[in-house]
């Protein structure tokens, strides 16, 4: 029994530790216009960026992105970093998701997963789900759910990336 305990531990220990080891996957999203945007594209080898992922009927996704944009002004300038929010809503709301989008001003760049394929392969399975990713797309950090103070992490998570 304990040594199925400790293999247990250490198979946790390995998932935790590959999972962080993760690149971001080959993937195409949409932008605001219908343009495929591939996800090598966010991957610039100069600055860390995260991606979270929401939709137009998650409140907590909103209540994150309204988030953001109250505290863009207190990092905006200070470090390079870029965060996509890149949308899972189906086809049949993608447009309430864009309106929304449109409207929101958020100091994001909005992208659209309509299948959710970059979201399967990411293991996304509630949302928001937020994924910090180093200059190189590495991943070094991920989240999931809102809570006030959150954004805070997420800054602390893109600002630790960047070194």
């Amino acid at each position: 029994m304990k040594s199925k305990a400790v293999l247990l531990a250490a198979l946790c220990s390995l998932a935790f530790w590959t999972m962080g080891a993760q690149t971001l996957p080959e993937s195409v999203l949409e932008d605001a216009a219908g343009k495929a945007v591939k996800t090598s594209a966010l991957t610039d080898g100069k600055t860390p960026f995260a991606i979270t992922f929401w939709a137009s009927w998650c409140e907590p996704c909103k209540k994150e992105l309204a988030a953001l944009t109250e505290a863009a002004p207190d990092w905006e300038g200070k470090f390079p970093m870029r965060i996509y929010a890149i949308c899972v809503d189906d086809v049949r709301s993608i447009q309430r998701a864009k309106s929304l989008a449109h409207t929101g001003g958020w100091p994001v760049t909005v992208l659209y997963d309509k299948n959710s394929d970059l979201a399967r392969t990411l293991g996304v399975s509630s949302i928001p789900h937020v994924f910090v990713f180093d200059k190189n797309g590495k991943q070094v950090f991920t989240h999931m759910g809102y809570i006030p103070g959150d954004e805070e992490t997420l800054m602390e998570q893109l600002l630790k990336a960047g070194k």
